[in-house]
């Protein structure tokens, strides 16, 4: 007699307890690398690469500064290169990106930055927008944020030094950026590319943005 092909009961029964014993293994495997990824990522948002993260955001608008003059409630603020505010706390500029960005009905190239810190909050803030020529307060978008910034101080390269001030008309070769972050000190220095000066449609010296 041919024997009958096929499982049995109890070989079906031990087949399905090993797949789900593997099921289960896979994914208490899963959720470990999960779990160990989540962690990293967290180390490295705490460490030096957040601050290098934040200081790259930084230098890539600096290095695209051009020499245009925004305008605050009606009233022109600087020159349009650099301006220090609010007791050296605050760094403005006018960069232009790659890119062509829409902004309410226009689109320009142009973007005011800033760079923003409170003591209070122990927070340095990037700071970015649009409109270059507000009737009213400037409506800022927050680029990045870094915690834990207890001391910053600006430093502009001009005629061969560092100064604490910048040079009356004229724009420094470079920037340093010094700050002190989670209890320990670093500078952060970007070299100025020779600005682009932009003026405003309508106004005398051509120029577009």
């Amino acid at each position: 007699m041919k024997r009958q092909a096929g499982f049995t009961l109890i070989e079906v029964m031990v087949a399905l307890a090993i797949m789900g014993a593997l099921a289960v293994a896979l994914t208490l495997l899963v959720s470990q690398v999960l779990d160990a990824r989540s962690q990293l990522s967290e180390a490295r948002a705490e460490g030096r690469e957040r601050l290098v993260d934040f200081l790259t955001r930084v230098d890539r608008p600096l290095s695209q500064l051009v020499l245009r003059r925004p305008h605050e409630l009606g009233q022109s603020q600087g020159d349009g290169s650099l301006l220090l505010m609010n007791n050296a706390r605050e760094l403005y500029w006018v960069s232009s990106g790659q890119w062509v960005l829409p902004f309410q009905d226009y689109s320009t190239r142009l973007r005011l930055w800033r760079v923003r810190w409170e003591p209070d909050d122990q927070s340095l803030f990037l700071e970015a927008t649009g409109l270059l020529d507000a009737a009213e307060a400037h409506d800022w978008t927050l680029v990045d944020r870094l915690s834990q910034v207890t001391g910053m101080n600006w430093a502009f390269y001009h005629q061969q030094s560092w100064q604490t001030t910048l040079p009356g008309g004229q724009l420094p070769a470079g920037v340093r950026l010094e700050l002190t972050w989670k209890g320990e000190d670093y500078q952060r220095l970007v070299l100025l590319p020779e600005a682009i000066r932009v003026t405003p449609a309508g106004s005398s010296g051509g120029g577009n943005d």
